[in-house]
């Protein structure tokens, strides 16, 4: 075929607008994060069937809008203001016909496709294009493209034409190596092209050579090519990506958060978010990048169970030494030991099960850490390792408990308390001793947790309580405003001293829950109840404060909640710009970074070493911020050079925890990750 590309490309303006056609209307977002929606309801849109976008050379969106009443199908343009409509009854567009695909030209002509032919609309006039009176070989248009010649690509199946404003060009079976190939999705970027055969799987693509077919094994919907010539489809339940060579799968399985249904959060010192769920097994978020770990995960990631797997996921914690811990569910009893909390050095991971623990080792539900080396597993039993020792045992009600425990919580001097029905066992290096709370009417410990002065606070099924080490108080739905009595878990924000809890009502109507906080004295909470928040669900299972001061509530059948009372921080590592694939057939926006770079040492004790990769000789500025957000240190440098280029970092005289180094140059921007030990 002739040279040609997904046209429609521009340079994105300074904040790029996201818009997105959906089943529902459409969405619109200049962060990302913060999105708009129009819908039928909210504005003059026709329908809520959105089957193509495009924007015109004024950054001006241009929509296809469907409905089972043809007469709401049409073409809608949004001026800034407000939606106006080209239908079968004030355009030239078809009566009655289904419309398919909208692309903008270089000369900001709209070109339609729709199940009666082709339509151009130059912004006074319509021109039809037909079987009868243009070189398309059948009526029906699929889908289009603009390639970097101006010329228009129209997909009707069998077939491809290609209009360069004067003459056609047919691409069909005679050039393809398979026969009987019926495409539903079509794209173009320079002198590549990719077709798709949705419920066929077949793919076939076009490297300015030759055609070649690739066969997959799910429903196709949509295809692109890359800035970096990688064919991408999106299908059923997968998005999938070939480079020429071979085909990775992404799924909601080793994307992010694989499930809405999740069994705990744990924040690391070193502020990455761990999520155990029942679908994916356990995930890292380290900010902007996600790592899963379980047995659909495609490959991409490591899934540490040799032998019965589950997709469950169940714990997440730390020990003192920094190596992270967590552990999947099921009768092998998988606890995984991350050592330095290196996750990505997977060589490095230790893997127990009941073969080399403790052969009664199954279906481990929560871990603790004692900061002497002792990692306690709530299980059908309670198991203890003891990493100076190597050695594992087992604490039963005839070897120290008094009864099974249903919590745990560590404290410092290699203590460990375990709550359980009426009480809490208290384990001190090796001797075990008992705080009976039934006098105290307190029952069923679900949660524990020590403030600054050393208060323990309770979460029950009947409320909250506070033990200042004399007496004992008390707050439930009867005399506070708190969320719900039944408390699943306990947080506390070092830097403010505030408590936080997440509780629900499940069991008598009307069901209700949320999250809770208050400085702990008094019965005045802040409440945020499911039925009158943001919150995504009523059953608020647990609940995590991160560096940020971020509030993050487990809400068991609906994913993650995340809240702030000063506003959520700490998200500045995700790419927020958006570049954005247009369709005016211009030169491709060139984003690339003038220049890469590493950190070593990384972790550091204090000196440690950007190391830049120049491709040209710019001015520099290098901030250093805290894990806070609050500027360290700010320096800028005139002439580097270019190549190789090292420059010194000190964080001698600053606290342990993370840090990030931002580099400006040239209109480019790159951010390193330090981690201070």
């Amino acid at each position: 075929p002739p040279a040609c590309g997904t046209g429609a490309r521009s340079p994105p303006p300074t904040t790029p607008p996201a818009t997105s056609p959906t089943a529902a209307g459409i969405v619109t977002s200049s962060d990302g994060f913060v999105w708009d929606e129009y819908t039928t309801g909210n504005s003059n849109l026709l329908a809520d069937q959105i089957e193509a976008i495009a924007l015109d050379q004024n950054d001006e969106p241009w929509v296809v809008t469907s409905d089972n009443n043809l007469s709401l199908a049409g073409i809608g343009h949004y001026d800034g203001a407000q939606w106006n409509y080209f239908t079968d009854g004030n355009s030239g567009l078809p009566t009655g016909v289904p419309l398919n695909d909208i692309v903008v030209d270089l000369n900001n002509n709209k070109w339609i496709a729709s199940d009666d032919g082709l339509y151009k609309y130059d912004g006074t006039n319509w021109e039809e294009f037909n079987s009868g009176n243009s070189g398309l070989p059948a009526n029906t248009v699929l889908e289009l493209s603009i390639d970097n010649q101006g010329s228009l690509w129209a997909l009707v199946g069998n077939a491809i034409a290609i209009f360069d404003g004067t003459d056609w060009t047919l691409i069909d079976e005679s050039d393809w190596p398979v026969s009987n190939f019926n495409g539903t999705s079509m794209d173009v970027r320079g002198d590549h092209v990719m077709l798709s055969e949705g419920s066929g799987s077949r793919v076939l693509l076009f490297d300015g050579t030759a055609w070649t077919v690739e066969m997959l094994n799910f429903t196709i919907y949509d295809s692109f090519i890359d800035s970096a010539n990688n064919y991408w489809v999106s299908g059923f339940g997968v998005v999938a990506k070939f480079d020429g060579t071979e085909w990775t799968r992404y799924t909601r399985d080793n994307t992010g958060l694989p499930d809405i249904f999740n069994n705990d959060i744990f924040i690391d010192s070193q502020g990455r978010r761990w999520f155990a769920n029942g679908s994916g097994g356990i995930q890292v978020f380290d900010c902007p990048n996600w790592e899963v770990y379980g047995p659909n995960n495609e490959g991409l990631f490591p899934n540490p169970q040799p032998g019965f797997q589950t997709t469950i996921g169940t714990y997440i914690t730390e020990d003192a030494d920094g190596d992270i811990w967590f552990t999947y569910d099921g009768t092998s009893g998988y606890a995984i030991r991350i050592p330095n909390g290196n996750y990505q050095d997977y060589a490095s991971w230790v893997i127990y099960d009941n073969t080399n623990s403790h052969p009664f080792f199954q279906f481990p539900e929560e871990i603790a850490a004692t900061d002497d080396g002792k990692v306690f597993f709530r299980a059908n039993n309670t198991y203890m390792y003891d990493k100076v020792t190597d050695e594992w045992t087992l604490w039963t009600l005839s070897t120290g408990l008094t009864q099974n425990p249903l919590s745990m919580e560590a404290r410092s001097g290699g203590r460990m308390y375990l709550g359980h029905y009426q009480g809490i066992d208290i384990y001190d290096n090796g001797t075990w001793s008992h705080m009976d709370l039934s006098a105290e009417g307190i029952e069923h410990v679900r949660a524990i947790a020590f403030d600054a002065n050393d208060n323990m606070w309770l979460g029950t099924p009947d409320g909250l309580f506070m033990y200042d080490g004399t007496t004992w108080t008390t707050w439930n739905v009867d005399n506070s405003n708190i969320a719900a009595n039944n408390i699943t878990e306990i947080a506390i924000d070092d830097t403010t001293g505030q408590i936080y809890i997440s509780a629900h009502n499940t069991q008598i109507w009307p069901y209700y829950g949320g999250i809770s906080y208050f400085d702990g004295t008094g019965n005045t909470f802040t409440t945020f109840l499911a039925a009158d928040s943001p919150l995504a669900h009523k059953q608020v299972e647990d609940i995590e404060i991160d560096a940020f001061g971020n509030v993050w509530a487990l809400t068991q059948s609906e994913g993650i909640s995340v809240y702030n009372p000063n506003g959520i921080g700490g998200f500045e590592c995700v790419d927020r710009s958006l570049q954005r694939e247009t369709t005016m057939g211009v030169d491709d926006f060139n984003a690339t970074s003038s220049f890469n770079g590493y950190v070593s040492p990384n972790p550091t004790l204090g000196e440690t070493v950007l190391h830049l990769e120049l491709m040209e000789d710019v001015a520099l500025e290098l901030s250093v911020y805290d894990i806070m957000g609050r500027n360290i240190s700010t320096t800028t440098y005139d002439q580097l050079g270019t190549g190789d280029v090292t420059i010194p970092l000190n964080l001698n005289d600053h606290a342990s925890g993370v840090y990030f180094c931002k580099v400006h140059g040239n209109g480019t921007e790159a951010t390193f990750k330090i981690i201070k030990r």
